[in-house]
C-alpha cells in the first residue's frame, strides 16, 4: 500500500544546493567528482566479507537516485536506488601498482541520476596484502555521508536509503511537486531581499594569492584538450611525529597541514614566496541521524608566508585564524549573500550555469581535516586496516579545463592507529603534470619539517 507523502516530509528528500552543485558540474561541465577510500589489510580480503560489506553497503544510504520533478521550480528528488553488482577480487597485483590499482577503481562510471552511485573493489597484492576500495559520487554523499555509509555496515546498522525509507512506500504527486516549488520559490525571494540587505564585503588588505588570475583562452585541439588524470600522492607518517611537527611550531595537525599545504605551492611557483594565500576548510555541518548527501559548508583563512623560502613558519598564527574563522561560521552559518543566493542558483536553467560556471574559479588551496577515523570506519570487516586513505577525485577533465579552473591544491590528511595519511591532488597541470614531480615537492616540503613520508 502506498500512502500520501505527509506534509513534513516533502522536502525531506529535496536535491539540496550542495546535492545541485556536484550535479550540474557533472551535467553542465563535464567534471564528475567522486570520493575514495582506500583500505590496506594486513591479509586479503576474502569474498565472503566483500559480499556481506556490499549487502550492508547496498541497504544504505549510498543507494539512492534522482528522479526530476514534474512542476517547473519544483527540486529533484531522491529514491531508493539499486547497488551495484559485488566485484571479483583481484588477484596477484605487484605491490608497485597499489596507487595504479586505486586510480583505476576511481575511474568507475557513476551517475545519480540512473545508478549505481557507488562501486566496490577488492584486490589481492603478491606480498598477501589486501585492499578494499570504495568509490561514491559527490553528488549522492560528501565525506562525512561517505564515512557514516560504511561505518552504518560495518555496525550492521544499514536500512535507510533515503529520509521517507523510515515512513514506508510513500506517493510523490504533482502536488507535493507543487508544494515544494512554491516553498522554494518563497526562499528565492527571501535570499534576494536579503542580499540586496547584506553589507558589501571589506576589500582585503595587502597582496593575497586566490584563484584570481586570469583563466587562460586554450588553443581548440591542442595537447591540452586530451583526456589528463590530475595526479595524486599518497603519503604516510607516524601521528607522533606529525603532532611533535605542529607542536614545536605553535600549532595543532591542522594548522600543519594548511602550512605543508601552502608551502607547497610555493615550492611549485605558483605562489610567489612572502605573497600571502587564501586557503579553503571544509566544515562538516552533519547532525545525529542526518541523511542528507551533502552536508558541508566551509571557511577560509588568509595564510602568510615568509619572503625567503616561502615558509608557513608560524603556526600558531595559522591556528588562531581558523580558529576564528570557524567561531564565526557557528555564530552566523548563513552570513554572506553567496549563502542567500543558493536558493536562486538552484533554479537557474543549465545555460545559464554554464555561462557563469565559464570563469569561476576552483580553490587555490583546499584543506580537509578528517581526523581520527571513527573505529568502524577504519574496520569495514571487523579487523582494523593497517592504512586508510581518504580523498576525492575528478573525472573526466582535462590539461586545458584545469587551467581554466585554476586550481590549485587539495590536501585531505586522516589519522588512524599509529600512522597518519595525507593525499594530496594537484589541480595545476603546469606546476605538477606528473605524479612524480608532485611526490618530489612533496618530499622536499615534508623535509622542512623534519618529516619523512612513506608513498603508497
Amino acid at each position: 500500500m502506498r500512502v500520501p507523502l505527509p506534509r513534513d516530509a516533502v522536502r525531506a528528500d529535496r536535491l539540496t544546493f550542495d546535492d545541485d552543485l556536484f550535479r550540474r558540474s557533472r551535467s553542465v561541465l563535464g567534471i564528475s567528482v567522486v570520493n575514495q577510500s582506500v583500505w590496506r589489510f594486513a591479509g586479503p580480503v576474502s569474498e565472503e566479507d566483500l559480499t556481506e560489506l556490499h549487502g550492508r553497503l547496498a541497504a544504505g544510504r549510498l543507494t539512492r537516485v534522482l528522479v526530476p520533478p514534474r512542476v517547473p521550480g519544483a527540486r529533484a528528488r531522491w529514491v531508493p536506488g539499486v547497488a551495484p553488482p559485488v566485484p571479483v577480487v583481484t588477484v596477484d597485483l605487484p605491490p608497485a601498482d597499489l596507487m595504479t590499482w586505486a586510480e583505476a577503481a576511481a575511474e568507475v562510471t557513476l551517475d545519480p541520476e540512473r545508478g549505481p552511485t557507488w562501486s566496490l573493489a577488492a584486490a589481492v597484492t603478491t606480498a598477501g596484502e589486501g585492499l578494499l576500495s570504495l568509490v561514491t559520487s559527490h553528488v549522492v554523499c560528501d565525506g562525512g555521508a561517505h564515512v557514516r555509509a560504511v561505518v552504518e555496515a560495518a555496525e550492521g546498522r544499514s536500512g535507510r536509503r533515503v529520509p521517507t525509507d523510515a515512513t514506508g512506500p510513500v506517493a510523490v504527486g504533482r502536488r507535493d511537486d507543487l508544494r515544494d516549488a512554491l516553498h522554494h520559490g518563497r526562499r528565492v525571494v527571501r535570499g534576494l531581499r536579503a542580499a540586496v540587505r547584506a553589507p558589501r564585503p571589506t576589500p582585503a588588505e595587502g597582496v593575497v594569492s586566490s584563484t584570481s588570475r586570469p583563466p587562460p583562452s586554450p588553443v581548440p585541439g591542442g595537447t591540452g584538450a586530451t583526456p589528463f588524470r590530475p595526479p595524486t600522492v599518497v603519503a604516510g607518517v607516524p601521528s607522533d611525529a606529525w603532532h611533535a611537527a605542529a607542536r614545536a611550531a605553535g600549532g595543532t595537525a591542522n594548522s600543519l597541514l594548511v602550512a605543508l599545504s601552502g608551502e607547497l605551492l610555493v615550492r611549485a611557483g605558483r605562489v610567489p614566496p612572502g605573497r600571502s594565500l587564501k586557503v579553503s576548510l571544509p566544515v562538516d555541518t552533519r547532525g545525529p541521524d542526518d541523511l542528507r548527501s551533502n552536508a558541508t559548508t566551509g571557511v577560509s583563512i588568509v595564510v602568510d608566508t615568509t619572503r625567503d623560502e616561502g615558509r608557513v613558519d608560524d603556526l600558531a598564527v595559522v591556528r588562531a585564524r581558523a580558529k576564528s574563522a570557524f567561531a564565526a561560521l557557528a555564530d552566523d552559518p548563513a552570513a554572506g549573500s553567496s549563502a542567500t543566493l543558493e536558493p536562486l542558483l538552484q533554479v537557474l536553467p543549465d545555460a545559464l550555469v554554464a555561462r557563469a560556471a565559464a570563469r569561476s574559479a576552483a580553490p587555490l588551496c583546499l584543506c580537509s581535516n578528517l581526523g581520527r577515523l571513527h573505529p568502524g570506519f577504519r574496520a569495514p570487516f571487523g579487523e582494523p586496516a593497517d592504512a586508510v586513505l581518504m580523498r576525492s577525485s575528478t573525472q573526466g577533465v582535462t590539461a586545458d579545463l584545469l587551467r581554466t579552473r585554476r586550481g590549485g591544491v587539495s590536501s585531505w590528511w586522516a589519522e588512524h592507529g599509529a600512522t597518519s595519511t595525507h593525499a594530496v591532488l594537484g589541480l595545476d597541470p603546469d606546476c605538477w603534470p606528473d605524479v612524480e614531480e608532485l611526490r618530489e615537492d612533496l618530499a622536499a616540503v615534508y623535509g622542512r619539517w623534519g618529516l619523512t613520508p612513506t608513498f603508497w
